[in-house]
């Protein structure tokens, strides 16, 4: 359950992103500087929050989580690891 509320959180982080990048270009209607500086901030957020996905998808693979998100098998950011054990 650790796992979704990571992904969740940056789920949201990106969104507000992509909600920036929208008023962004409205902006752009009446004011290009502060449409330039709106645009560069929420495509910064947006980045962060796709690092921020990136980064609990090999948290949840190095912990070995069970859950498995479809998302990230679209995505191919969480392959499970596939590790033989020694012979004795």
């Amino acid at each position: 359950m650790e796992f979704e509320i990571g992904y969740l959180l940056a789920l949201v982080v990106i969104s507000l992103g992509i909600l920036g990048v929208i008023l962004a270009l409205m902006i752009g209607e009446i004011n290009r500087g502060k449409s330039l500086l709106a645009l560069i901030l929420s495509l910064i957020i947006l980045g962060l929050g796709a690092y921020y996905y990136y980064e609990i998808g090999l948290v949840q693979r190095k912990k070995g989580g069970e859950t498995f998100n479809q998302l990230n098998a679209l995505i191919r950011v969480y392959c499970p690891l596939e590790t033989e054990l020694p012979e004795k």
